[in-house]
This record gives structure tokens, C-alpha cells and sequence, in this order.
């Protein structure tokens, strides 16, 4: 090759020009097709300027031309050629003969450009590393595809976020969740694509809860649990984790968090814990009414009798009547527990609800109607009766009503729902009170736990154990200062038809 030129610009010129490069070739063989290959590859583009075959000349009659050049113009000799072609700039020369290339040398005028058949070897070289480029490339696309497949199917949210917390990439769930094309949450904050599963925001900002900043400070991999409020005021819970990405000098360059839902499985552990804590506050509450309930009676009893008593002064009196209000609160909280550890009564038969409800308005209505309290019941037509024990079900009612009430200080409407989803029956209760935080949220199902002064704990976990054992389940949904849904999952009674009572004339 004659010479090199460089510009500022770091591209490569022949001869002080871009090209394109009028070629023509002079010879056949092996090299040709190489020639040829360079020539017409669009991948040479990258490492070559933009190249034309204009002739072929001192070509072999006893070697077959490729078909690429087989419209190209052939001529004996390379001067018939040049003469033929004035435009060529570029003379390849690959027959091997070191008289042509001399002569060559010798004949061209500056203005064109020659590469030997010795100088080809440079080009051949690159011809053979742009193949396997290309073959790399192609593998590689490959199993990027099959990699950004597998991640796309992936049901947890990924991102790829930089070190100041911005989007490089994510997988298709969390930007379908968002509603936005993946190239609009590019470079934008993670908490802009995050999203619940109902598709509320899952953090207005940076969580600091967030294991990313402590990834970003250890270097290592961290996660957390955090809980979330969505849309329908149902808390979930998610783990968090946050795993670093080194560059090939080892130092971190990107963090990867995934968010994890892990709601299912948190309230299948919390079942399961409070199974065990139901069988221990059995084993208490068995205890407690051997040997705590029959010497209460007899204080009770004792502080009964002295109460009646003409002799005690008022302030005996006040004291006595004490002991009798707390030996009443004492037995009401071992009733209470032991109605918690006894078993509820089996399925059932079929049970009305919508009259059940319509009992339990009537009865909340005598006590609390005239305070600024309403119920209303709004049923779907032809409900189906549901299985359970009516005196539980009308309990489990009442109790929530109560809780209802109580969370409206100032009066308020309390509206139960009853419709059919997904083949229950759906009942919700539904008030405009102060609401719960997370927290609450969190531990209301849980024993002993009670935000109301006086409160044992027992009225939700109840609720709870009563329609799980009869089939159903039980939601509570709820925001600070938005209200509290509590729903109820019942399972339809089933018609099943007896077999007839054989007579003995049938055996």
C-alpha cells in the first residue's frame, strides 16, 4: 500500500481521500474471491472506505470467475484496463508474477493507488477477522436475545440501574406494569418504573429501605422485606434484593434490584404461625379455666354478698364493687379465650346471608341507630345460600360492625355488599372510618393484639379462625384516614341429594 494518511477526525484516508475506491483487479484465483468478499460485504465497512469493482484484467482462462464478477468487464491486460477505465484509483494486483508487479509500479500514475500481492496479506487477514466478527456477533445477538428472553419471562421486576439509582435496563414486566415503552424509562430514576402488581406506585423516591444504597456502600449483595399499600388498600409484601455488577477492572459499575412479591407465601407463614399460637393459647386458656375460673367465682361471689351487705360505708362499698367489676372482666376475658380455642362448629348447613345481614343491620340499628350510625345492605340478586352455622356467621357479622362503629367516632354509614366472584360468595363490609396504618395492617390478625383501650386482641383472629373453618377466607384492606374493607370469602352450599333409604322388599 502506497501510504497512509490520518486527520484529526481519526479516520483512516487512503491517499489523503476517503474513497469510494474505483478497483480494479489484476488476476484470478483464491485471492479473488477474497477480493470480491471485501469488496461487496457490507461488514468491511467498518474497518475500509466504500469500494466498486470497475474491471478484472490477466485473468486465467483455465480458472471459472465467481459469479459476483461474471457481469464485470474482463480485459487481457491490465494497460487495455486502465485504459478502458480511466476512473480506477485502486490497482489489486494478485497474480504472484513480481514482472507485473514491477511493471505496475513503474506504469501507474500517482493519482492511483497499488496493493501487491504481498501487501494483500494484511487485507486477507482482516477479511478472515471480520468473518469471525461476524460470526461472533451473531452468536453473541443470539444469546443476548435468548438472555433478554429469559429475563422478560422472569415474573419478578428487574432493573439494571446505575450507581446514582437511574434505569440502564429492565424486563418486560416492569415496563408493561408502568404503561410506558422500555425506551421512555431509560435513564429516568428506578421508583418512576416501579410499580405494585395492581400498578399503584410502589415508592415515590429513593426508599432508604432500599438494600441498593447498602449495595452501593458494601459492595455485595443485600436484600430487605418491605410491606406496601396498594391500590385497594391490601398490604403485600415484597423482598428486596440489590446484587452488584463489576466492569473488567473489578469495580463496580451497575446494581441490580429485583422486587419479589412475596405475599402468598408471608401470609401461608403467618397462618402456619398462628396455628401454633392457637395450640399453645389452648393449652393456656385449658389451664387457666381449671385453675384460675373456680376460686374467681368464689372472690365474685364473696364481693357479691358483701356488696348486698347494709354494714359496708360507702367507701367499702366502692371498693367491694371493684373487685366485683374486675372479677367479671377476668371471667369475660377466660370466656373469651376459650371461646377462641374451641372448636367452631363444622360446616354447617346451607345459611341465608342476605337475611343473616338483614338480622344484623336490625339488631346494630336498635343499639347505635339513634347515635348517627346507618347500615346498608346491598345484595346481587339471586345469591346462593353459603355453608356454615348461622350463630357464627351472624357473630363473625356483628363483631366487625362493632369494630366498624367504633372506628366513627362521630357516626358514619356502614354498607355490606354481598355479591359472587370467582365462585364464592363475597361479602364486604365496607366503613369511612379512621382507617389502619401498615402496621396495624400487618398484626391485626394477630392474637392479643389491639389498638382499642380494654381490647383483648381476639375479636379479627376469631373472625379469621371461624371462616377458615368453615372453607372461606378473610381480607382486610384498609388506609389511614380512607376507611376499612373487611372481606368474606364464603364457599356456596351444594345441593347434595341423599341416596333413598333402601326398603327390605329391594335387598
Amino acid at each position: 500500500m502506497d501510504d497512509f494518511a490520518y486527520e484529526n477526525l481519526g479516520v483512516c484516508y487512503w491517499n489523503g481521500t476517503l474513497g469510494p475506491f474505483n478497483v480494479g483487479i489484476v488476476g484470478t484465483g483464491s485471492m479473488l474471491r477474497v477480493m470480491l468478499d471485501i469488496i461487496y460485504n457490507e461488514a468491511f465497512r467498518e474497518f475500509l472506505p466504500e469500494m466498486c469493482l470497475s474491471a478484472i484484467s490477466d485473468t486465467n482462462p483455465n480458472e471459472p470467475l465467481p459469479e459476483d464478477c461474471e457481469t464485470c468487464p474482463i480485459y487481457p491486460t491490465y494497460r487495455e484496463m486502465l485504459d478502458a477505465h480511466p476512473e480506477i484509483n485502486l490497482v489489486v494486483e494478485i497474480t504472484g508474477d513480481r514482472g507485473i508487479t514491477t511493471a505496475l509500479r513503474r506504469e501507474l500514475p500517482d493519482t492511483v493507488a497499488l496493493i501487491d500481492h504481498r501487501e494483500l496479506i494484511f487485507l486477507c487477514g482482516l477479511h478472515d477477522m471480520a468473518v469471525v466478527k461476524g460470526h461472533y456477533m451473531t452468536s453473541l445477538d443470539h444469546q443476548r436475545s435468548l438472555i433478554q428472553s429469559i429475563i422478560d419471562e422472569i415474573r419478578e421486576d428487574i432493573f439494571l440501574l446505575d450507581k446514582s439509582g437511574n434505569i440502564q435496563d429492565l424486563n418486560r414486566t416492569v415496563w408493561q406494569r408502568a404503561g410506558l415503552p422500555r425506551k421512555e424509562l431509560l435513564g429516568r430514576p428506578c421508583y418512576e418504573a416501579a410499580r405494585l402488581r395492581d400498578g399503584s406506585t410502589f415508592c415515590s423516591q429513593l426508599d432508604p429501605v432500599c438494600p441498593f444504597h447498602k449495595t452501593l456502600l458494601s459492595g455485595r449483595k443485600e436484600e430487605a422485606m418491605v410491606t406496601r399499600v396498594n391500590g385497594s388498600g391490601l398490604l403485600q409484601y415484597y423482598r428486596l434484593y440489590a446484587y452488584p455488577i463489576f466492569d473488567m477492572r473489578g469495580q463496580m459499575s451497575h446494581i441490580m434490584v429485583m422486587h419479589r412479591d412475596i405475599t402468598e407465601r408471608t401470609q401461608r407463614e403467618k397462618y402456619k404461625q398462628q396455628q401454633d399460637k392457637f395450640a399453645i393459647i389452648g393449652e393456656i386458656s385449658t389451664y387457666l379455666a381449671h385453675e384460675i375460673r373456680n376460686p374467681l367465682y368464689a372472690v365474685g361471689g364473696f364481693a357479691n354478698a358483701l356488696l348486698r351487705s347494709p354494714k359496708l360505708d360507702a367507701q367499702e362499698r366502692e371498693k367491694v364493687q371493684i373487685i366485683v367489676e374486675e372479677t367479671q372482666r377476668l371471667d369475660k376475658l377466660l370466656t373469651n379465650m376459650l371461646n377462641f380455642v374451641r372448636p367452631t362448629p363444622g360446616p354447617g348447613s346451607a345459611v341465608d346471608l342476605v337475611a343473616v345481614c338483614r338480622d344484623v343491620a336490625e339488631l346494630m340499628d336498635v343499639g347505635y341507630g339513634r347515635q348517627g350510625y346507618s347500615i346498608a345492605i346491598r345484595a346481587a340478586d339471586h345469591l346462593p345460600a353459603v355453608q356454615g352455622d348461622a350463630d357464627s356467621l351472624k357473630q363473625c357479622l356483628v363483631n366487625i360492625t362493632k369494630n366498624s362503629i367504633e372506628a366513627m367516632p362521630d357516626g358514619g354509614e356502614i354498607v355490606i355488599a354481598l355479591s359472587m366472584g370467582d365462585g364464592d360468595v363475597i361479602v364486604r363490609i365496607t366503613d369511612s372510618g379512621t382507617g389502619m396504618s401498615e402496621t396495624e395492617l400487618d398484626r391485626a390478625f394477630n392474637p392479643f393484639y389491639s389498638t382499642k383501650a380494654g381490647g383483648n386482641g381476639l375479636g379479627l383472629p376469631l373472625i379469621k379462625k371461624i371462616i377458615e373453618e368453615s372453607g372461606g377466607s378473610v381480607t382486610l384492606a384498609s388506609r389511614p384516614g380512607q376507611g376499612t374493607t373487611v372481606t368474606l370469602h364464603l364457599q356456596p352450599a351444594v345441593d347434595v341429594e341423599q341416596p333413598a333409604r333402601l326398603e327390605s322388599d329391594d335387598i
